[in-house]
């Protein structure tokens, strides 16, 4: 079991290492296509990021899918899926670096998307069956943690790599050893058991029966009777937005509007991500902690950490910094924008699994993705398209103000997330005890 956890990490930090590998480069890439300034925020800020994200929202429902098809299991099993969403993942990051036009480029990405939203269902599935709910928030916390530090350590590479060997190498380093791990992970990766830690359906398994449950077309509805569903769901979009701003944007923002280098603007994005993968890490922790003292804590935890988050996103759009003078500043202000701001994602994740059943985990994190993507995506574009007409400086701070939506959901998950919690194990009690009663 930790060998397979150990490579479940890795094959995840991997895979999510490409998301930012074009962005500290997006000006260098954008001269050799001989693109305008404005071509730039367009065509590799913009359109790229939305055929990416849109590419991998669609397959993200599909995949989500195929893993609740508990039928399936045997001839196509969440360890195979995957591996094949890793591998067209992976291929398509080898891709953008060998693409020698515009459009070949663009096609790439939009695969790598596909690799990366493919596996989201698929990641947090397995984690509702790996984990007990008493370590979950603690797995989602290391997953996130995994995938930060693979965002993280994909754009510092694109960054300082980039720079002094082009901006392709990036690419090649990151999909060739993500290939071989993706053949690890099949070779001895374990399939977990669905349902083998719920506590509704203890009783069940111990009298050796098996979860057979399984999702169906028709039970899609039933996905969005859950209030807690809908809620995630309805601030996944605006929660997103800002972090489009953060990576596809600031980096070239520091270098170009404010006239750094691009390896000290790297730098200084490079800590918002190292505070968003520590926020994100600690969040876990603590919000495993606060649920594990009472429900309602952990929605609280998320609205109060993302509504404070605005204060310092919206000092580090403004702050007068020059080339000559320290980065200190602006540097501490995107450690606390990234560790606030990171706190919700593993725990809005831990929420979803605690109030659906095993056979409609994959389909809501499908729904959950998809939305995660659309932000990301339309966010960048529209972002994209504001800077050309309002200037970055006003574009970023409307996209900023999207975090306070989100709070405002959050707060009414407080009410909500404790009630759905229960009603689910209720829902499992209820069938274990019908399935032995049929079986005595």
């Amino acid at each position: 079991m930790v060998i397979t956890q150990v490579l479940f990490v890795l094959i995840v930090g991997l895979l999510f290492a490409d998301q930012n590998l074009l962005a500290p480069n997006m000006t260098a890439i954008g001269t050799e296509f001989g693109f305008s300034r404005a071509e730039i925020d367009q065509r590799l800020g913009a359109d790229v990021n939305l055929l990416f994200w849109m590419l991998g929202g669609v397959l993200t429902l599909i995949i989500g899918y195929l893993t609740d098809r508990a039928d399936l299991s045997e001839k196509l099993s969440r360890k195979w899926l995957l591996t094949i969403v890793a591998v067209i993942g992976q291929l398509a990051c080898l891709g953008s670096g060998l693409a020698k036009t515009y459009d070949q480029l663009l096609w790439a990405r939009a695969l790598t998307g596909i690799g990366i939203g493919g596996a989201f269902p698929l990641i947090y599935s397995l984690i509702g069956d790996y984990y007990p709910p008493h370590k979950r928030a603690s797995a989602t916390a290391t997953l996130g943690l995994a995938q930060g530090l693979g965002i993280g350590i994909g754009q510092l590479l694109s960054g300082m790599i980039g720079s002094s060997q082009g901006w392709r190498m990036p690419f090649y380093y990151v999909s060739l050893p993500g290939l071989l791990l993706s053949l690890l992970f099949l070779l001895f990766a374990r399939e977990p058991k669905r349902g083998q830690h719920e506590e509704g359906l203890a009783e069940l398994l111990a009298s050796g029966q098996a979860y057979e449950e399984r999702f169906h077309l028709k039970d899609l509805p039933k996905l969005f009777l859950v209030k807690t569903n809908l809620l995630v769901l309805l601030q996944a979009m605006p929660g997103t937005v800002p972090w489009g701003v953060f990576f596809v944007y600031l980096n070239d923002y520091y270098a170009h509007d404010k006239g750094f280098s691009v390896p000290d603007a790297t730098l200084l994005v490079m800590t918002v991500g190292i505070a968003a993968i520590v926020g994100g890490f600690l969040g876990g922790l603590a919000g495993q902690r606060a649920l594990n003292q009472k429900s309602r804590n952990l929605p609280l935890l998320c609205a109060v950490t993302t509504m404070l988050a605005v204060i310092p996103m919206a000092v580090l759009i403004e702050y007068p910094v020059r080339p000559g003078q320290s980065l200190l500043g602006p540097m501490l202000i995107g450690l606390l924008t990234g560790g606030l701001a990171a706190v919700t994602g593993p725990n809005v994740n831990t929420m979803l699994i605690a109030v659906n059943p095993p056979e409609r985990r994959g389909s809501v994190f499908g729904f959950f993705n998809l939305c995660n993507d659309l932000g990301r995506g339309l966010g960048a574009w529209i972002v994209g398209g504001m800077a050309a007409r309002l200037g970055r400086v006003n574009a970023f701070h409307i996209a900023n103000l999207m975090w306070l939506l989100c709070a405002a959901v959050l707060f009414v998950l407080v009410f909500l997330f404790p009630k759905d919690e229960r009603a689910l194990q209720e829902r499992l009690r209820a069938l274990s005890d019908s399935k032995l009663r049929g079986g005595g």
